[in-house]
């Protein structure tokens, strides 16, 4: 399995994608999406153009019948921007972790089969839309929890493959300060330190081999 002083990258690749998604979000003037603005100017430019198109379904051009492009333009206009800022976020880390991961095992001499492992990394890419997806259209989870929801999925199954009770309590922590204990801003700033520090204490507590590193 893992090693467990590995993990210091993940956390730490996933804090620093928090802290600039809450940057991007306190910048000011830079803030349209978050204030809606965005979104509704865009969902706008949308109905107008969906209303042109039906106005032509009597010359063949147009939605089939029965088709509510209404709900098109309403599914547009509620998309919150942290979905897309955890969307984007979560794979840059993905990728940045993936390339961290080829390397080391290389460097132990123990290298992964390219094919295996880049079909794990597609994988993981393609799951994150597609949980997110999900996450809104089937469980109706709000923008701001999908994104650290789907953080918190990747945070365990970083546990179970380093086998490591450290990432475990970094994760639960991080679940409870993003998604049950404050708001989006704050808890992404307090994951942020989390993060920050359950690398360190990963990095300092020193090479595996006590039975308090392996579940």
């Amino acid at each position: 399995m893992g090693s467990s002083r590995r993990s210091w990258f993940p956390l730490a690749a996933l804090g620093f994608a928090q802290l600039i998604m809450v940057l991007a979000e306190l910048l000011p003037g830079e803030s349209l999406a978050s204030t809606g603005e965005f979104t509704s100017l865009r969902g706008y430019q949308m109905s107008q153009e969906l209303r042109g198109l039906g106005t032509n379904v009597l010359s063949g051009v147009g939605y089939p019948a029965g088709y509510d492009h209404l709900s098109v333009v309403t599914a547009v206009d509620t998309v919150p921007s942290a979905t897309l800022g955890w969307l984007v976020g979560l794979a840059c880390v993905v990728l940045a972790v993936a390339g961290w991961y080829w390397l080391s095992l290389h460097r132990a001499g123990t290298p992964p089969r390219t094919g295996r492992f880049v079909l794990a990394a597609l994988g993981a890419l393609a799951a994150i839309p597609l949980l997110d997806l999900v996450g809104a259209l089937q469980l109706r989870i709000p923008g701001d929890v999908r994104g650290p929801l789907l953080a918190t999925l990747g945070l365990l199954l970083l546990a179970g493959y380093e086998r490591s009770w450290l990432v475990l309590a970094v994760t639960v922590v991080f679940a409870l300060v993003t998604v049950v204990f404050l708001p989006p801003v704050a808890g992404a700033l307090c994951a942020v330190g989390v993060l920050f520090a359950g690398a360190f204490a990963v990095l300092l507590r020193g090479p595996r081999g006590t039975a308090a590193d392996a579940v």
